[in-house]
């Protein structure tokens, strides 16, 4: 479907499901202080899931406590992404980025949600259980600690972006396979490179090339994805290293970018 000759790594997840905590952060790295750039001024497409007030961000439906409309990245990763959207450009298609830097109140704000959520699935649910529920799908801010990574998520790290692909022209969306934001077994990266193996989808499938690329085009710049979300995205942090280590058998001892607070 792309004149590319390429096929996503086929995950561990033994590997790719376990924590990065321990994983050291080098403060005295040349980019540990890196300044973080408004994402728009490197020609990228930004568009904060979290911040939408039409309701169309599922499975949010509204505006999240915290978010913010700009789009912020250290700098070297933008630079970065810049040059992956460059090498687009040969496929009418260009990368949106949907979260990118998060705040510790954009952190609440989602803390906020699924604890209300998990209130609303099972009102009789315990304070515990309701924490174990909220942390499925975030990390619990309440205890926030800069230099404790359990205490945020990694996009605080300015180092993380949840990316699609869309048509330069139209701006339509290409079919991914499942939705953005949809915690699924058809969300893990290498879902339908698996279908392909068992021969339950085609070697032209669209939602197989679409995944494709996307992962290629990152994956020239050092980026990596997290195999259990297609969308997520890294360089330089904890998780970078981690899955660096699980797919590819080797990386560096300590990531470069830690906690960052939200620019003024």
């Amino acid at each position: 479907m792309y004149d590319i000759r390429y096929q996503i790594p086929v995950a561990d997840f033994n590997l790719i499901r376990q924590p990065h905590f321990q994983i050291p952060v080098d403060r005295q790295a040349a980019l540990f202080d890196e300044a973080m750039v408004n994402v728009s001024d490197y020609g990228l497409a930004f568009s904060s899931w979290y911040a939408m007030t039409d309701g169309s961000n599922a499975p949010y439906g509204q505006f999240i406590e915290g978010s913010s409309n700009v789009g912020w990245l250290r700098k070297s990763f933008a630079e970065k992404l810049a040059r992956v959207n460059h090498l687009l450009k040969d496929f009418s298609v260009e990368l949106l980025i949907l979260d990118a830097y998060r705040s510790i109140a954009c952190q609440r704000g989602l803390w906020a949600y699924y604890w209300e959520r998990g209130k609303r699935e099972n009102p009789a649910a315990s304070e515990e259980e309701l924490q174990r529920y909220a942390l499925r799908y975030v990390r619990d801010p309440r205890n926030f600690d800069p230099g404790n990574a359990r205490s945020f998520g990694i996009h605080s790290t300015g180092s993380s972006a949840d990316l699609i692909l869309r048509h330069r022209q139209t701006g339509e969306w290409l079919n991914m396979g499942s939705k953005f934001e949809e915690y699924s077994e058809v969300s893990v990266t290498d879902y339908f490179e698996r279908q392909l193996q068992q021969g339950e989808i085609g070697e032209d499938d669209e939602r197989l090339w679409n995944r494709r690329l996307l992962h290629w085009a990152l994956h020239t710049e050092d980026i990596t994805n997290d195999p259990i979300l297609y969308w997520h995205h890294d360089w330089g942090n904890q998780i970078w290293i981690k899955v660096k280590t699980a797919l590819y058998g080797s990386s560096p001892t300590a990531a470069w970018y830690g906690y960052v607070g939200a620019p003024a």
